[in-house]
């Protein structure tokens, strides 16, 4: 498994303050899409949170885009005392439905178990050769709020915090996240000067 050291810099001029000051230019996305070019019938999954410029961006790429905000039922079931490892019954989908996966930084709000219990289903719920990316903050001081990982054009990607989402914050080397996703295959990781990490897995 390669690993790219990328470096990352200032927004542009003119960039929405909406934004924090946290970019990069997503090499992991930039493969992901071109896998999926070459599945014209593709469906494929994100788990969130919803964004509507990720939205645009994805669903011009594939024939069915699935959202599934796992931050906000987190959070929800949390207020409700329901533990962190019910969260699952909320992808109750048809085993090899997706073609590819996102999850963000969902990785980074959860324990161990529940981490291989998400990536067990996600192993369950992708097609054979299908891709699951994995976002990662890595040690980046963003702060423990959720970020949305917002993407613009040319697959430059900017954190938008979202206070809101109020979930806890794990840190874990890069070799813990590629024991977790096992039986999946590390196809790609990037490791961005700015802390943050990207993985592409692929069901074999």
């Amino acid at each position: 498994m390669a690993t790219s050291i990328i470096s990352a810099g200032r927004p542009s001029e003119g960039t929405s303050p909406e934004f924090e000051s946290v970019y990069y230019n997503s090499n992991a996305l930039r493969l992901f899409a071109d896998f999926l070019k070459q599945r014209p019938e593709a469906h494929i999954l994100d788990l969130g949170p919803v964004c509507g410029e990720n939205i645009r961006f994805l669903a011009q790429l594939v024939k069915r885009l699935y959202v599934c905000d796992m931050f906000f039922r987190l959070v929800r079931d949390r207020r409700k005392g329901i533990p962190p490892s019910k969260a699952l019954r909320h992808l109750d989908y048809t085993p090899q439905s997706f073609d590819g996966i996102l999850l963000w930084d969902l990785a980074d709000r959860l324990d161990d178990p529940e981490v291989g219990s998400l990536m067990d289903l996600c192993r369950t719920l992708v097609k054979p050769s299908g891709m699951v990316i994995v976002f990662d903050l890595g040690k980046h001081p963003v702060g423990p709020s959720v970020n949305t990982f917002v993407i613009c054009d040319n697959f430059r990607v900017y954190l938008r915090p979202q206070p809101h989402l109020d979930l806890p914050l794990r840190i874990r080397q890069s070799r813990d996240v590629i024991t977790m996703a096992d039986p999946l295959k590390p196809i790609k990781s990037f490791i961005y000067r700015n802390g943050l990490r990207e993985f592409l897995f692929q069901q074999e």
